[in-house]
């Protein structure tokens, strides 16, 4: 079974999949497959991004991983790929400004990342893709990445049995920007809400 280990960068996803390969997880990181395959593509300079061939890496993936055993694939775009089910790692987007900004991500990115979080746009994207069902969230903001890979590798191991509790719909950040829109519209420098 592919599982797609996604979330809004900063939402802990790396740290997540390191502590599963040592407890003996197969774990696949997108990122480092693309770029060790040249599978990237144009450099958006706005958005201080490259864009992901993701056909290419699909075939990459086949190839790299023909069984039909348990992989996760982690990155944030991960949900557009070939998969079984999606684990979406999601963090309060307060929480994660600070995770980003202390990462080096200019204002813009920050902002950007904070308000696709806010608005649950990797979950949607997930669930219109693969239906409620086949999705599932954890919240991050203050879970540990030894706590949350545990949590994962229980929900993969039991076939996703008693997972209710990490069906989408039950963590929503709209607060966040009711509470505060200044912040997500801010043409200026980074505005703590």
């Amino acid at each position: 079974m592919r599982i797609a280990l996604t979330g809004t960068p900063g939402t802990g996803k790396t740290a997540v999949a390191r502590i599963l390969r040592t407890l003996g997880e197969n774990v696949l990181d997108l990122n480092e497959t693309a770029f060790g395959h040249g599978l990237l593509g144009r450099y958006d300079r706005r958005r201080r991004t490259r864009e992901v061939d993701l056909k290419g890496l699909r075939r990459q993936i086949d190839r790299l991983h023909p069984d039909k055993g348990l992989l996760f694939l982690e990155g944030h775009y991960a949900h557009l790929l070939s998969v079984e089910r999606a684990i979406v790692l999601r963090c309060h987007p307060a929480t994660l400004r600070k995770r980003l900004s202390r990462r080096g991500y200019p204002p813009a990115k920050v902002r950007e990342n904070c308000l696709a979080e806010a608005l649950d746009g990797i979950t949607i994207e997930a669930v219109a893709r693969f239906g409620k069902a086949h999705v599932y969230e954890i919240e991050t903001t203050r879970l540990s990445a030894k706590k949350t890979a545990a949590i994962i590798r229980r929900l993969a191991r039991s076939g996703f049995r008693r997972a209710n509790r990490y069906r989408p719909g039950r963590i929503d950040f709209s607060d966040d920007i009711v509470g505060n829109p200044g912040y997500y519209t801010h043409s200026g420098g980074d505005k703590a809400p």
